[in-house]
């Protein structure tokens, strides 16, 4: 892997959020969710099922505008806005960063 392609790797899964996304699709057979179901799976770990609703509405909008469009501008996903699917997109580079580190999906999904 080059260097440049490492570097984007890093920089993609650097952030917590994006790593349990990455996770969760990669984790679930048909590598496609959507998004109202992985709200639902993000939103309940660590987070008591009655969550706020502001904090998930304010989830949804880091993963429509932030967290969605980064992983799809590397690849990673396809995310189609107007269906809302979430699908999974293998890429080695990432694969290989996200297997050399341990796993943190005990971790709520929220900004301290």
């Amino acid at each position: 892997m080059s260097d440049s392609r490492l570097d984007a790797s890093l920089r993609l899964v650097s952030d917590r959020q994006r790593r349990r996304i990455l996770r969760r699709l990669r984790d679930d057979p048909t590598g496609t969710t959507t998004l109202e179901d992985l709200l639902d799976d993000l939103s309940d770990g660590g987070v008591a099922p009655t969550a706020d609703p502001p904090d998930r509405d304010r989830l949804s909008i880091q993963l429509i505008h932030s967290h969605l469009p980064k992983l799809n501008d590397h690849g990673v996903i396809d995310y189609g806005r107007d269906d809302e699917v979430i699908r999974y997109r293998p890429d080695e580079g990432v694969e290989t960063v996200l297997d050399a580190l341990p796993a943190d999906e005990a971790q709520p999904l929220r900004d301290p």
